[in-house]
Parts: C-alpha cells; sequence; structure tokens
C-alpha cells in the first residue's frame, strides 16, 4: 500500500427503481419511508447505520476461503479481535472484554472493561436528491394469513411508501488505521501494525468490491431494484478529509452544479494523488458537461465498475 495515501475518500450517486430502501418508524397498517426535510420539503434518505449494514453484507457475501467477519451476539457485541476479523477491523466496536483475554494488542491479557475501536471506515447516509412527493405512490399489499372464517381466507391490509430517486452516497477510508492499532505508550500517538500489510490492501479492496456489489437492502423480495454506483469519484489523500462529498449537488431539476463541482475538485486536487471519475448515461441531465469538466482537470471518464477496477489497482 503506497504510505503517502493516508485516505480514501468515494461518493457516488445511484437512481433506483420503485422502492422502499430504509423503512421508518411507520404505523399500524403503514410501511413508510424514511425521509428528512429541507427548505420544506421531504426527500428520502437511507440511514447510515443501514448503509454499514448493507456494505458489511455484501462483504461478507464474497468473502473468501480463511477470510473470517464474527457476528454479534445478543448484546451486539463483536469478537473485537482485528487481526482475525475484517468487520472488526473495519467497522470498529465497542465491547466488554473480560481481564486476562490474550488480544493481539494485549499479549499477556486485557485489564478487562470496556474495549473500543474507531471504525477506519466511515459511511454517510444516502441522501435523495429529488423531492419524495414528486416521486412517490403507496402501494396496496394484503399479508395472507393460513387461518379461514367461514371459508374466507384472512389477511392484513398494508400500505407500503415506495418511490424513485437518485440518491448520493458516500464513504471515507482511513487507511492509516486499517489493520493497525492504535499506541499511546510514547510522547506522540503511534499506530501498532496488527494485520501485515497484504491483508490490509486485500481488506481495502473488500470495502471496494462490497460497492461494486450491494444488493442486501431492505424490502428486495417484492421491490427488487439496483443501489449500486451509477455516477462516482474516488479521491487518493495525502491528506484525511471528507471534502469531496460535496462534490454531487442537483439543481435545475436533474443537472449537477458545476460551479460548487469545480469548486471542490479544486480543493481535493491539491492533496490527491489520484482521483477517477466514473458515470453511466441517463442519469443526470448535463452528463456531456461533466465529462468535459474532469477532462479539464485531466480525469478520463470512464463506467463506475471500471472505476472501481482501477481503484484497487491502485491501492496495492
Amino acid at each position: 500500500m503506497n504510505k503517502s495515501i493516508k485516505g480514501m475518500n468515494i461518493v457516488w450517486l445511484s437512481k433506483t427503481g420503485l422502492t422502499n430502501l430504509n423503512a421508518g418508524e411507520g404505523e399500524a397498517n403503514l410501511v413508510d419511508i424514511k425521509k428528512y426535510k429541507r427548505n420544506g420539503r421531504e426527500y428520502p434518505y437511507v440511514s447510515g447505520q443501514a448503509m454499514r449494514y448493507y456494505i458489511k453484507e455484501a462483504m461478507r457475501r464474497n468473502l473468501n476461503l480463511g477470510e473470517f467477519m464474527c457476528i454479534p451476539d445478543a448484546q451486539g457485541e463483536t469478537c473485537a479481535d482485528i487481526e482475525k476479523c475484517i468487520a472488526c477491523d473495519l467497522f470498529g466496536f465497542m465491547s466488554t472484554i473480560k481481564r486476562g483475554t490474550k488480544l493481539p494488542t494485549f499479549p499477556e491479557g486485557h485489564p478487562g472493561g470496556a474495549y473500543t475501536r474507531v471504525s477506519p471506515v466511515k459511511v454517510s447516509p444516502a441522501v435523495g436528491l429529488l423531492p419524495f412527493d414528486e416521486n412517490c405512490v403507496v402501494d396496496f399489499l394484503t399479508r395472507r394469513k393460513p387461518q379461514e372464517v367461514a371459508g374466507e381466507r384472512m389477511g392484513d391490509i398494508v400500505n407500503v411508501e415506495i418511490g424513485t430517486n437518485i440518491y448520493k452516497c458516500g464513504l471515507a477510508i482511513d487507511l492509516v488505521r486499517v489493520g493497525k492499532e492504535e499506541d499511546w505508550t510514547g510522547e506522540a500517538l503511534r499506530f501498532k501494525e496488527i494485520v501485515e500489510e497484504k491483508g490490509r490492501v486485500g481488506r481495502v479492496k473488500k470495502v471496494l468490491e462490497a460497492i461494486k456489489f450491494l444488493t442486501d437492502y431492505s424490502k428486495q423480495a417484492r421491490l427488487l431494484t439496483d443501489f449500486t454506483p451509477d455516477v462516482i469519484c474516488i479521491a487518493f489523500q495525502d491528506k484525511y478529509s471528507h471534502r469531496l462529498q460535496k462534490l454531487f449537488e442537483f439543481e435545475d431539476g436533474e443537472k449537477i452544479n458545476t460551479r460548487r463541482l469545480k469548486q471542490i475538485l479544486d480543493d481535493v486536487k491539491e492533496y490527491s494523488e489520484r482521483i477517477l471519475f466514473g458515470m453511466i448515461s441517463g442519469v443526470v441531465e448535463n452528463e456531456e458537461e461533466l465529462k468535459g469538466i474532469f477532462e479539464s482537470y485531466g480525469i478520463e471518464t470512464k463506467t463506475p465498475a471500471e472505476v472501481l477496477k482501477e481503484a484497487m489497482g491502485f491501492i496495492c
């Protein structure tokens, strides 16, 4: 792994079909969509917790022989072994450790008590960019019950909010912390290597693969859709920053705000060794203008799949 690269920032847009990716609290006979308000209008979103779950499940689907991701116990606690467990390393944990438990960072036994790890992988909520009321419908669903009354089958009537939208999603990886543990024994913070470099690179690639193969979001039995990137930008940075997350903003319908895009690119290019951009057609209205802007920065427009593949090669 290139030691000068401190962080990887990814922001992408995904255009969905008619679906409900993350239900809200709802009511007795209503399954709603989670929403937020901006300037008095409602927009859908997918929570950061749900996004973390979807990415972890995509990683779990593609584990190779010998790779391991633990499953939290009934109290929600994980194994806390970052040497063995990909999930605990990348997504952090809060666990209670018994006194004397041997861990890579405590070879003679943990003193006992709380043991926490900050997640090297940071995930944003997926934010819908189009107003909910202009892109939604309430679907009618009957949940059948096996019992019969007077020869008639019984069932519950449920209303399900569904909609189409273009979601902005974001992810950042603190590469310095992947496979390493904080060491405060000296005068300054250092990082103790727990996983060797090849293993750390492999774990970062798992995250990129998960973005490419996202599938395990909610309501897919009846509301199948694709939630993988349609427009994507990735920056490999020698300064850890989340600035790239502001790259995509809509104006005048489904057009990317190009003035904002140029301002963010000007900022991010100052501390980025490589910036990648990919897009498929039919997602935003000013796609040709976007291609021209990225070309003016020396960035070739590829497909999202090609960008993720190139990112996996660059991280080696």
